[in-house]
């Protein structure tokens, strides 16, 4: 067994503008605010992690109903839709920014 943990990828949104930002877990329901991307996606990093680690001490059948928690279809739909008109419409430097948030945590 390896003392080195493995690292996955778990996906949020990050969604702000200058001294207001808000990140959402999308594997794991979870949302940080603060005043800057780098605040809240250190912030999620760390509450991703911290998530794992206590549902990995819960006993079955809490940790898997736990780790297998996701965000409601009908939220992923709507970033999914918000990220399309972003697309769409193009990038305004003026306009609220939405970033696509990939978090490494050991799992």
């Amino acid at each position: 067994m390896s003392s080195v943990p493995d690292r996955r990828n778990h996906y949020g949104i990050a969604h702000g503008r200058e001294g207001v930002w808000e990140a959402y877990s999308l594997d794991f329901d979870l949302a940080v605010q603060g005043r800057s991307f780098e605040e809240v996606a250190e912030g999620l990093r760390k509450v991703i992690a911290t998530y794992l680690q206590d549902a990995a001490a819960e006993p079955e059948p809490a940790r898997s109903r736990l780790l297998s928690r996701r965000v409601p279809l009908r939220v992923r739909l709507m970033w999914a839709w918000h990220f399309f008109w972003f697309a769409l419409r193009g990038r305004k430097s003026d306009v609220d920014s939405t970033v696509w948030l990939p978090v490494a945590c050991p799992t």
